[in-house]
């Protein structure tokens, strides 16, 4: 029953009977002999094979992700029966960026590792959006709006944007009073140069301009704080700020509430236990703050 899944799956993951008998460290020969035996088993065409190349059929297709969530749940049952005798182990590559991630982050992941000793973690803080199956990144933490992608997008936890500047700017430039009047001040740009507001029926983009830009948050409110222009940047980062004075908010009745701080992962059909360990860490502790 079970001959040839093994090798079926192979080639549905390498993407030819070479590169699978390669991985699988046997013939090609006994690939396809496997594969063929399977097909005839079970009466069904499952790739389309041409001199150049080979596809899944429509059966092949709906065999292979029946087979791939078989497979994952008998991991998952073999894990699960096996407890505390089978600890993760192995590398998982994390890429991040900004105070949040160091500050918020980085200990609840220092707490898993000490759970589970035999999990490396190798974090990136990168500023980047990094493509990460390109560059073999297990999760990213990310900050905004995730926009349609090939990427599972988790959210650990809101973070709204709050526009501010100092007292000694608003001295010498009058507040705004819409967002739209933001054309007449200095604004401390970081990725984009257009900011979002919400007004009355509909969210709209505003272009912005200025002689500062940066795209780490430590030096927009560095800026912001000397006076130098009005900064659009996340609450938490800074309510201290405010609450002692040195930073005034803006137009907070425009400000859009749809931010948030994201775990972002790639669509893997069979992810490591270790890495969907660490993801259900990271949920489970950020749900409870």
């Amino acid at each position: 029953m079970w001959q040839g899944l093994d090798e079926f799956l192979h080639v549905v993951e390498h993407g030819s009977f070479t590169h699978a008998a390669k991985a699988m460290e046997v013939s090609t020969s006994h690939i396809s002999r496997q594969v063929q035996q399977l097909e005839n088993r079970l009466g069904s065409v499952l790739f389309q094979r041409t001199t150049r190349k080979i596809s899944l059929t429509d059966a092949g297709r709906e065999y292979a992700i029946k087979l791939k969530a078989i497979k994952q749940e008998l991991i998952d049952a073999n894990t699960q029966l096996q407890g505390e005798q089978r600890q993760p182990k192995g590398l998982i590559r994390i890429t991040g960026a900004g105070e949040f991630v160091a500050a918020n982050v980085a200990p609840k992941i220092v707490e898993f590792v000490k759970r589970y000793p035999e999990v490396e973690v190798d974090m990136d803080f990168n500023n980047r959006n990094v493509d990460l199956v390109e560059e073999g990144f297990d999760l990213a933490i990310r900050f905004g709006r995730m926009q349609d992608s090939n990427l599972i997008a988790r959210p650990l936890c809101p973070r709204n944007m709050t526009l501010v500047a100092s007292p000694e700017y608003l001295k010498q430039h009058p507040a705004p009073n819409s967002p739209l009047q933001l054309g007449d001040h200095n604004c401390l740009i970081a990725m984009g140069k257009r900011w979002r507001f919400k007004f009355t029926d509909e969210i709209k983009e505003v272009k912005v301009a200025g002689n500062w830009r940066s795209n780490h948050p430590k030096a927009l409110l560095s800026a912001a704080l000397s006076g130098l222009g009005i900064a659009h940047l996340a609450s938490d980062i800074v309510e201290p700020y405010v609450k002692n004075g040195q930073l005034v908010t803006l137009l907070d009745e425009f400000q859009v509430t749809d931010n948030a701080s994201w775990l972002v992962y790639p669509r893997k059909d069979l992810m490591p236990y270790r890495v969907r360990l660490l993801i259900e860490h990271l949920l489970a502790n950020f749900n409870d703050d």
